[in-house]
C-alpha cells in the first residue's frame, strides 16, 4: 500500500498524518507524489502509520513496504 492507502483508510487529512509523523505537511505531499525523500522521513511516516495500526490491531510494517516511494538517500 501507499502512504495516501494508508491515510485515506485511517481517515486522516493530510496535515494530520503530517503531525503523527512529525513532519511538514509538503514534506508529506513530497513523499505521497512519489518525490525523493530522506528514510528517515519515511521512517517516521512508517512510525506513524505503525501507531494507528497497532490500536487497530493490525500488524506493523517496514517502511521499505511503502509502495511509491523514492528514496533521497
Amino acid at each position: 500500500m501507499t502512504i495516501d492507502d494508508y491515510r485515506v483508510q485511517f481517515g486522516w487529512p493530510k496535515r494530520h498524518m503530517a503531525q503523527e509523523a512529525g513532519i511538514d505537511t509538503n514534506t508529506l505531499k513530497s513523499a505521497i507524489d512519489g518525490k525523493p525523500v530522506y528514510r528517515a522521513t519515511v521512517g517516521k511516516i512508517a512510525y506513524a502509520i505503525n501507531q494507528e495500526l497497532q490500536r487497530r490491531g493490525e500488524n506493523p510494517i517496514k517502511y521499505t513496504e511503502l509502495e511509491g516511494v523514492a528514496f533521497a538517500d
